[in-house]
């Protein structure tokens, strides 16, 4: 291991400090432990410290990562970016997430299987795989469950854009559409376009909807 000099001391809120090592930034320390451990800028600090200090961090991290799993589910990456917010070392990281993973608090497939069965009844399905990517799961996972959720609930996506265009004229369920031109059309299909509908099911949205005189 190359020397570990400590370049940088900065508080990162009252009780903390982040420390940086070799111009990076390394971790955050509570002040108390800045003192005990005699961490000053200009200093190398030896690899036992170091060592001593990624493992309360890694111990710290793994504590921090179970109890944000207790209020809600999360997919591996938004847990990563979470506890990096923290300021932990990606080494802490790295192992907290793998030790949750391994007891099965945190998997990806499961955790898109549940944001597909409960987004479905109000988002179109490229919303929902644009959410989950950005959630940083797996495409082929995304792949995987949409394809197996659509197959099995068909009429999801135009059931779901048949609603939101009566919300949306203020029509009853027993009424349809009347009367519509080509300006309000375009503005409707524009409407459900923006919300990641096809335009395959606005137009079958719309065919159902639209009384032909």
């Amino acid at each position: 291991m190359s020397e570990l000099t400590i370049t940088s001391i900065k508080e990162l809120n009252k009780k903390k400090l982040l420390i940086s090592i070799n111009y990076e930034e390394a971790f955050a320390l509570y002040k108390g432990e800045v003192r005990r451990l005699h961490i000053k800028e200009g200093v190398v600090l030896p690899e036992s410290v170091y060592e001593e200090i990624i493992a309360t961090l890694t111990k710290r991290a793994t504590l921090r990562a179970m109890s944000l799993l207790t209020s809600k589910d999360y997919a591996k990456q938004e847990l990563i970016d979470k506890l990096a917010k923290s300021r932990y070392p990606k080494e802490s990281i790295k192992k907290a997430v793998a030790y949750v993973e391994s007891y099965g608090y945190i998997d990806d497939y499961r955790y898109a299987y549940n944001y597909f069965n409960f987004k479905a009844a109000n988002k179109s399905k490229r919303i929902i795989e644009m959410k989950l990517m950005q959630k940083g799961i797996n495409s082929n996972i995304i792949k995987e469950i949409s394809d197996g959720f659509y197959e099995d609930n068909q009429d999801c996506e135009l059931n779901q854009s048949i609603k939101l265009i009566r919300k949306k004229l203020k029509l009853a369920e027993d009424e349809y559409i009347e009367n519509l031109d080509f300006k309000e059309k375009n503005k409707l299909m524009a409407f459900l376009f923006r919300r990641g509908y096809s335009m395959d099911i606005i137009n079958k949205a719309l065919d159902r909807l639209i009384k032909d005189y």
